[in-house]
């Protein structure tokens, strides 16, 4: 008995998972449903149900998802709601949430951080705070460090407090990981887009803007990555753009995942499972 649990363990050991959800935005499909831009995409996702209904559905999906599997734990990668001033979308999530029986660790988006989405304020730090817990964080899984980041701390900059109080948490984080240590990295925004990876999509903007407009600033993505220089981050997985896309910087993968809630680009919502199995770190995406 005592070796057929040794041996569960190191299978489990072996072949460990995590769901990544991102983007359920509830609020955002009623706000924007008659807008000139994404009003016939959005009633064509609706499927002839009301916005709040077909939000609701896409999430009762993912209930199933998880009562259907074994993950370790669940990540989302922000925008939980499209305003943080609707009580209504945060009750809808957080009656979502009750019903999880596992772990599930959030970062915020830029429509959890601000009453304006481009504009971080500490009003919206707060209602992310009071709901959702730390903005950043880390801990270990299996051979990987996670580092769990605000990525609109770094699209607002100029905030230096907040800026810095990031960065503080970064480098001190690393001081206490070996170097040889695999690092995964969560957050809202993809720090960098390379050029060509949406060129190959047939297109060289993102929603008909440009692509400077959805990474960092050139000067603070090169800042960013040389936090790590002396570290093996393989991946940093993101949400915000509302597709799917796989870029990278050097030898970083950076992956996008398309929203849960209303999809922008030709994927449809869905989610993405992380496994480890063997050594190997694999991430594909499913439609909901």
């Amino acid at each position: 008995m005592f070796q057929n649990y040794n041996k569960y363990y190191l299978i489990r050991k072996l072949n460990m998972s995590i769901l990544l959800i991102t983007d359920t935005q509830l609020g955002m499909a009623l706000k924007n449903v008659n807008s000139e831009q994404w009003s016939p995409k959005i009633l064509k996702w609706l499927e002839n149900l009301e916005p709040s209904e077909k939000e609701l559905q896409n999430l009762n999906n993912i209930l199933k998802v998880i009562n259907e599997n074994n993950f370790d734990f669940i990540v989302h990668a922000g925008d939980i709601v499209n305003e943080i001033d609707k009580p209504n979308d945060l009750n809808n999530y957080e009656n979502f949430n009750s019903k999880i029986d596992i772990d599930i660790h959030h970062i915020p988006g830029n429509h959890d951080v601000g009453l304006d989405p481009n504009n971080l304020s500490n009003e919206g730090l707060d209602f992310y705070s009071k709901n959702f817990g730390n903005d950043f964080y880390n801990f270990s899984w299996n051979e990987f460090e996670l580092i769990f980041l605000n990525s609109s701390k770094f699209m607002n900059y100029s905030n230096q407090v907040h800026y810095f109080e990031q960065i503080e948490f970064i480098e001190k984080t690393l001081k206490n990981i070996s170097p040889g240590k695999r690092l995964i990295i969560f957050m809202h925004h993809p720090p960098f887009i390379d050029k060509k990876d949406i060129l190959k999509m047939g297109n060289d903007r993102i929603h008909d803007k440009d692509i400077s407009y959805w990474m960092f600033e050139e000067k603070i993505y090169i800042d960013f990555f040389n936090l790590f220089k002396n570290h093996n981050v393989e991946c940093i997985f993101t949400g915000h753009l509302h597709i799917n896309l796989e870029t990278q910087f050097n030898y970083t993968k950076i992956i996008s995942t398309s929203a849960v809630g209303v999809p922008l680009g030709d994927d449809p919502s869905g989610y993405r499972i992380i496994d480890f199995k063997n050594g190997k770190l694999s991430y594909n995406f499913y439609e909901i």
